[in-house]
């Protein structure tokens, strides 16, 4: 007969202050302006929580491109 071994587990509580939620005038969340806000980079990387908007602030970020490439 083997032992139990305790599993161990991390918990953390966060502020949940909605901010993150939050849009601006143009749609875009707080993680999707500061991508938008360094859209003139040669290289940029959007590191985020799955479903927080990465592509929706890659989007945004298209848009510009190709509105000042006309």
């Amino acid at each position: 007969m083997t032992t139990a071994k305790p599993i161990p587990a991390v918990s953390f509580k966060t502020a949940r202050t909605g901010a993150s939620a939050r849009a601006n005038e143009m749609g875009m969340r707080q993680m999707q302006e500061r991508a938008y806000a360094k859209r003139g980079e040669q290289y940029l990387l959007i590191k985020s929580p799955p479903a927080s908007g990465k592509s929706r602030a890659l989007t945004f970020i298209a848009l510009d491109k190709l509105h000042k490439r006309r």
